[in-house]
């Protein structure tokens, strides 16, 4: 999704070392990757039958794609991205004694608007559950409906912009107030500003008709090359000064990551410019815009791992669901020099940051392990439909 370019053909160039990489990393039995330039796709490869057309759910990677659509309401004059929430909804409160009423669209964006919670996902609220069948809760709610639940039951532990918190609850509430000032539903919102105005005609939001969980659930097919940045030139992609490093992903604000590793917010980052989206599930697209090229890891991992690794690495289960874009990590940026000689790239490739050697270990166990592996199978073998794929979903967890 974040790949901005126009699709066209290249000249050939040594793409050798590239799948080899990609070939003996036994993590991703099943993948496919593009890589090029503003001149267009320069090269594909797929393996284990996952191709350009399987559709995937990005999980974490939908993230940006909804704060584009919230970004086309602000571009669209129908509210400011210092727009307070108690401005749009009417139950919101404006008592200066009670913290939520200085939250803004721009806190909400940023992850600061003091909703604070170790949960990445859903953080126990009953209008993002998955888990009752056959939607979970979404035909449920309104997204006013889920946005008011948050208001009252969400974990409201911070004043906003003191502390960044990673899960779904700010994009959920961002979503429902750009919808509000927009007088639309939520569907309505990302068919306007995102996959009408994008040409992603054979994307969605699971649920998009009624709820849909914007921080985790677009289904993308063969679509995750749309010129955004083109649609929406303003946009600031990440502005918050906090040093919010998360791993190895670099700093995150505006529900986008600076690929800026290992090292404190600096210029040299933000003239870098490497943006990445990597989701929960692996999926990891990536653009460097000083050097002007993109790729993409397209990938939908389940991790599984025995008793006794987790309890040799003390690893808690809940740590678990962050392994298969962690497990993805070594690879991309391995794939960092060999991409960028392909391309015939001026420069020295940054070089890849220094991983823990345990979870080197923890992956390779990851990867050999399969009786309670729940793999995502190729979309020839699942049936078309929001029930289908939620109970691939649900075999995930």
């Amino acid at each position: 999704m974040l790949a901005v370019f126009v699709i066209g053909a290249l000249a050939s160039a040594d793409w050798a070392p590239v799948q080899h990489l990609m070939d003996r990393f036994a993590f991703l039995p099943k993948m496919a990757f593009t890589a090029g330039t503003t001149s267009g796709r320069a090269h594909t490869y797929t393996k284990g039958g996952f191709t350009m057309s399987t559709r995937n759910v990005m999980a974490s990677a939908s993230k940006f794609p909804a704060a584009l659509a919230v970004a086309g309401a602000v571009q669209a004059k129908h509210l400011g991205f210092d727009t307070p929430a108690h401005a749009v909804f009417p139950w919101w409160r404006s008592d200066p004694a009670d913290n939520r009423s200085a939250v803004t669209l721009r806190h909400l964006l940023t992850l600061t608007s003091g909703l604070v919670s170790d949960d990445f996902s859903s953080c126990g609220m009953p209008c993002l559950d998955l888990t009752p069948p056959p939607l979970g809760n979404a035909t449920k709610y309104t997204p006013e409906e889920c946005a008011r639940e948050i208001y009252d039951r969400g974990p409201w532990r911070a004043s906003p912009g003191e502390e960044w918190s990673y899960h779904s609850l700010h994009l959920q509430l961002a979503g429902a107030m750009a919808a509000k000032a927009a007088k639309m539903t939520v569907g309505e919102l990302l068919d306007t500003f995102l996959l009408r105005k994008l040409q992603m005609n054979s994307s969605f939001w699971l649920w998009q008709k009624t709820n849909p969980h914007l921080a985790a659930m677009l289904a993308v097919l063969s679509e995750m090359e749309a010129d955004a940045y083109t649609t929406y030139p303003a946009l600031v992609a990440a502005n918050n000064v906090k040093d919010l490093r998360l791993k190895f992903y670099g700093h995150y604000s505006m529900c986008l990551y600076f690929e800026c590793v290992a090292q404190p917010w600096s210029q040299a980052c933000e003239r870098a410019a490497v943006h990445a989206d990597p989701g929960a599930f692996g999926y990891w697209p990536l653009i460097n815009r000083e050097k002007n090229y993109y790729l993409q890891l397209v990938v939908s991992r389940h991790v599984a791992l025995p008793q006794w690794a987790l309890k040799l690495f003390h690893i808690r289960k809940s740590d678990v669901a962050a392994l298969p874009a962690e497990c993805v990590a070594p690879l991309r940026f391995s794939l960092t020099a060999p991409v960028e000689k392909a391309l015939s790239l001026p420069g020295t490739p940054m070089p890849p940051p220094d991983l823990p050697l345990n979870l080197s270990v923890i992956c390779a166990i990851a990867a050999h392990y399969h009786p309670l592996e729940a793999e995502v199978p190729a979309e020839a073998a699942v049936p078309e439909g929001e029930a289908a794929l939620l109970g691939r979903l649900r075999s995930m967890f």
